[in-house]
């Protein structure tokens, strides 16, 4: 699975990057601003079968929920890198509202937030070029809700939950402040509503 290879990756990546994070200290923590555009999101709904989970759907007997589309969403992040092995970033994402027609032609509709901290391995492969492991905590929420449908407990399918988020890909230096990455990662979430979500995405990051 996608999943077993981020983590997989991700871990190799900071054990390496710890193992030579003192022979390659900075002088001083350099810090960075960026943002990043999520270009593929998948988000994994529970296939429970209840009443309020069936107002998702386009019929009872349909397993899919119809919220279940991929959007785009963006990222904003603060980070912090102590070594040119290892930093810590915290950051905000959101996915876009997506919306879908559930039964008796209801308007379903959620749109995912995050928040997010993260540690970061760096893995210099070339003389610009770096790999990226990441590994953190994420809270992830739902903000769902189906036009005209009555719900038993629609706050237990949208409560935030705190997960762990792993990450893999690789950053390009074009100069000493300004850079551009790429990035795969997966999140857990609630497991009673939205379990995960892999995303996609590339974006760029000034250091000072």
């Amino acid at each position: 699975m996608l999943k077993n290879k981020i983590i997989a990756a991700t871990a190799a990546m900071l054990i390496v990057s710890a193992g030579a994070a003192n022979a390659g200290a900075f002088d001083n923590t350099r810090f960075s601003l960026g943002g990043e555009l999520s270009l593929l999101n998948y988000t994994n709904y529970t296939s429970a079968n209840t009443a309020d989970l069936n107002n998702f759907r386009s019929s009872p007997s349909d397993s899919k929920l119809v919220i279940r589309k991929n959007k785009p969403g963006l990222n904003f992040f603060a980070g912090a890198r102590f070594t040119e092995n290892l930093g810590l970033e915290i950051g905000y994402s959101f996915i876009y509202k997506v919306t879908g027609t559930a039964q008796f032609n209801r308007t379903a509709t959620n749109k995912i937030t995050n928040v997010y901290i993260d540690a970061m391995a760096y893995l210099p492969v070339a003389a610009k070029v770096d790999l990226i492991g990441t590994l953190g905590l994420g809270m992830l929420k739902s903000k769902a809700n189906v036009s005209g449908a009555t719900f038993n407990n629609l706050d237990a399918l949208n409560k935030a939950k705190l997960g762990v988020r792993v990450g893999a890909g690789a950053q390009y230096n074009i100069d000493n402040n300004w850079s551009t990455r790429a990035l795969v990662r997966y999140q857990k979430g609630n497991k009673n509503f939205l379990k995960s979500v892999t995303s996609l995405s590339i974006g760029v990051a000034y250091t000072f």
